[in-house]
């Protein structure tokens, strides 16, 4: 707890009717508890000053605003000049900076980020037996898990977390640190003692506008804007924007590069070999060669692999650690083999939702279907009230990928499925593949299989770990890797044969 006075000279910020105890900052008005100051956020549908009677009915004693004090207001008023970083500071002061006391590590980039992270809390596990795992996916204590919400949380959940990690005795953990997130001050007073970029492909043009907007609010992380620099950048050489990291950073920060392609990368790829469920690595170091195997399939995880292996000798983990943590990471619904899949045909599921996430999973199916002799099929939609002009970029990726290519309906939220899949197939008629487009993604997941050849490796594309889908206002249950095991075991029943 912190006196409201003390809040507001944490954050530079005017304080105009009573004083109290600050229990909690919170952006929900349906959240506030007693002793709670909301912070009023301005937003593209909402205005969070449009919920203050609801916060000061449910127990808020003060408001935290960018604009100044309506006359005669019935409790504490907080002005401040930009009210979600101010929120994150009041966040990181009442549960006592908790980044301070772990080796945080940040994820950003758009494409490995979940992995990254991943593979980084089995490092961590391996190494000192207790990590936090904070991202797309779960939020995740040790063994306690919770489902995520977004990406990056705002700033009091982000905070609560890392306070309840280390209460709990971690003090190593990872985290993915989305391009919104950092533009909206999520992580704002959050310090890390490595931040990680993976790369940087199309993606969150709706919310940004340009590719260099975009990129700017993933180099928050790196240049001191998000409150100071990293203790250590990991940065991909392969990537042509880590030179603009690297002169952003105006050496403030040591820097650990690591790269597939690069021969001068700190940590590099020496030798890949593929496995039809796993792959081993030899991995040049600082410290010597290092040799990997993991449970993950596909050139764009050795990246992640070697992102994490290059942050875990960075803050002087044992080698033998890396090693048994990239042997134990697994990733919900990327590039997650379905079961009931076997030699004869290979069912994955994969959330890539992008141009190039697209491209990297049917290189690696494409390289599997050499292995088995067969060919790749894949099933892609596109995300409505997303960004249109990736839509056929995806199509045209998933064509040049594939041998056979399925358009169907991902997550179409309040835009028309039909308009969506209209935008996509532009992209796939550009490469003029012949492609089956099927609405409805149960019929088009049961479609892909029923079809397959002996030997294919087929891709559900887009939905990855996620159990639902958004159809206008409404949210059903919806699991690709569900879907695909009935389509199975339906095959398997047509051909009088078991499901494994």
């Amino acid at each position: 707890m912190s006196d409201l006075r003390a809040v507001a000279e944490a954050v530079a910020g005017h304080v105009s009717g009573q004083t109290f105890e600050v229990r909690q900052i919170t952006h929900v008005a349906g959240d506030c508890e007693p002793d709670a100051v909301f912070a009023a956020l301005p937003g593209v549908r909402v205005d969070g000053h449009d919920f203050i009677p609801e916060a000061l009915a449910r127990g808020a004693r003060a408001v935290l605003s960018e604009r100044p004090a309506p006359p005669d207001f019935p409790a504490a008023w907080l002005q401040v000049a930009d009210a979600r970083r101010a929120m994150a500071q009041i966040a990181a002061l009442l549960h006592g900076h908790p980044s301070r006391h772990l080796r945080l590590v940040g994820v950003t980039g758009t494409n490995g980020k979940t992995t990254t992270t991943y593979v980084l809390y089995e490092i961590f596990r391996a190494a000192h037996g207790h990590a936090a795992l904070l991202g797309t996916i779960e939020q995740r204590i040790d063994d306690d898990t919770r489902p995520a919400r977004l990406t990056t949380p705002e700033a009091p959940e982000t905070q609560a977390f890392l306070s309840r990690a280390y209460a709990r005795g971690c003090r190593h953990a990872a985290m993915e640190v989305s391009s919104i997130g950092l533009d909206r001050q999520r992580v704002a007073d959050v310090r890390f003692a490595a931040a990680i970029f993976t790369n940087l492909t199309q993606d969150h043009l709706d919310y940004h506008g340009t590719m260099e907007r975009y990129f700017d609010a993933k180099l928050r992380l790196f240049d001191g804007r998000n409150g100071e620099v990293p203790g250590v950048a990991v940065l991909n050489t392969d990537d042509p924007r880590t030179s603009d990291i690297i002169a952003a950073l105006r050496q403030r920060a040591p820097v650990m590069t690591y790269a597939v392609r690069d021969s001068v990368a700190a940590v590099r790829l020496e030798r890949l070999t593929m496995q039809p469920r796993g792959m081993a690595l030899r991995v040049q170091t600082p410290q010597g060669p290092v040799e990997l195997t993991t449970k993950l399939v596909g050139t764009p995880h050795v990246y992640n692999i070697l992102a994490a292996t290059a942050t875990a000798l960075a803050l002087d983990t044992p080698v033998d650690a890396i090693v048994a943590g990239a042997a134990r990471a697994v990733v919900p619904g990327r590039f997650e083999i379905v079961e009931g899949s076997d030699d004869d045909l290979l069912v994955a599921v994969d959330y890539a939702h992008t141009p190039d996430a697209l491209a990297n999973v049917t290189a690696t199916a494409r390289e599997l279907a050499a292995i088995r002799g067969g060919r790749v099929v894949t099933l892609f939609g596109c995300g409505g009230d997303r960004d249109r002009t990736k839509r056929p970029l995806m199509a045209e990726a998933a064509a040049r990928g594939s041998d056979v290519v399925i358009l169907t309906s991902d997550n179409p939220r309040r835009e028309s499925p039909e308009r969506i899949l209209d935008d996509a197939e532009v992209g796939l008629r550009a490469v003029g593949k012949p492609f089956h487009r099927i609405l409805d993604r149960r019929e088009a997941i049961a479609f892909a299989i029923r079809t397959a050849q002996p030997r294919d490796v087929v891709v559900l594309a887009g939905k990855g770990h996620e159990t639902y889908q958004i159809l206008s206002n409404l949210t059903i249950h919806f699991d690709d890797r569900e879907e695909a095991r009935q389509a199975l075991r339906a095959l398997r029943a047509d051909n009088g044969t078991k499901l494994n």
